[in-house]
């Protein structure tokens, strides 16, 4: 089973994601396949629209009075993140008969069969993908410090096999996230994502997969290489091996504002034109006659405002007034 997490406004890409799933995966059980968590308000749907796939509305979960007091305290990117643990949790609960479950955020897209997912599910409790498998060795931007920052790992790809140390994992997870999902560097938090960095060391068989062909994104393409074949999309990793193109992340590579990647340096996207057509086939897999295509929404849930994305003249002023405000708390001003 799938489960990701939307707003009205990434519905479309929510159900391009299920179908990709659904065609790739090869499940036939009477269970649901695809299981779409709505961190927005049901009634907001334009009349006469139809899911393919069973929604699931945040207040199912957390009942009035928390979820205005969760949706008042964080940003709608923030929110989302705040209720990631309990969703995956309540699939569980509601699903007894579901022994491996896959999260995905809703720009992920399937490429190819997920045999290989459900291999490495047999013995682990947990998947995770590293953002990056290298060390750059180089001058650009993001490095190494920055992932320090926003966590080792993406919380836009898991896998969890159903045990008691998932139970265990999820009741941690969903206790550290509800009050300390913000986005904020100096005390240390990013999201959910950043604790997973603790995953590996805290709980058993917890695996990281390292495979090129998997959860390719922009944080990664400067590491990997892509061809397309008779047989597929290929991926060639750091250290020359090949694999099939499994699954890949458009955040912040279909729309440049999304994720924490605004400002790389390390990929000129122009470069590298084998993206251009992995990106327009990714494209035709959205739904061509969703009501709420192209239209932005904005969450019922989450009222703090987003970060405002900064180009041009005002990114530089701004780096400018960071560098002297650093400079000056090199001194000590008397009292």
């Amino acid at each position: 089973m799938l489960l990701t997490i939307c707003t009205l406004s990434q519905l479309p890409q929510a159900i391009a994601l299920g179908d990709s799933f659904v065609r790739h995966s090869g499940s036939s059980t009477s269970i649901p396949p695809v299981i779409l968590g709505l961190v927005d308000d049901a009634a907001r749907l334009p009349a006469g629209f139809v899911s393919p796939y069973p929604l699931l509305p945040v207040s199912e979960l957390v009942v009035s009075a928390p979820l205005a007091e969760l949706s008042a305290l964080y940003t709608p990117t923030e929110f989302a993140a705040a209720c990631k643990p309990a969703f995956i949790t309540e699939v569980f609960r509601r699903y007894p008969d579901v022994d491996k479950l896959l999260y995905a955020d809703p720009n992920v897209c399937f490429m190819g069969p997920l045999s290989t997912i459900w291999q490495q599910l047999e013995e682990s409790t947990a998947l995770l993908t590293p953002f990056i498998t290298r060390n750059p060795a180089d001058s650009h931007w993001p490095d190494e410090k920055f992932f320090q920052n926003i966590g080792l790992y993406s919380s836009d790809f898991l896998g969890f096999r159903r045990s008691a140390e998932t139970d265990r994992l999820l009741a941690w997870w969903t206790d550290r996230v509800q009050q300390r999902a913000f986005i904020n560097y100096c005390e240390g938090l990013c999201l959910d994502q950043i604790w997973l960095m603790h995953v590996p060391v805290f709980f058993k068989h917890v695996r990281i997969v390292k495979n090129p062909g998997w959860h390719v994104a922009l944080w990664n393409l400067p590491e990997r290489s892509l061809h397309q074949t008779e047989n597929g999309w290929q991926v060639t990793g750091p250290e020359g091996q090949n694999q099939p193109l499994l699954f890949m992340n458009v955040k912040g590579w279909l729309y440049p504002d999304q994720g924490f990647f605004p400002h790389q340096n390390r990929i000129r996207l122009s470069d590298r034109p084998e993206l251009g057509s992995l990106l327009d086939t990714y494209r035709q897999t959205l739904p061509p006659s969703s009501a709420l295509r192209g239209k932005s929404i904005k969450p019922a849930y989450g009222q703090q405002p987003e970060a405002v994305v900064l180009r041009g003249w005002r990114y530089s002023a701004v780096q400018s007034f960071r560098s002297i405000t650093r400079f000056i708390d090199q001194f000590s001003l008397p009292d």
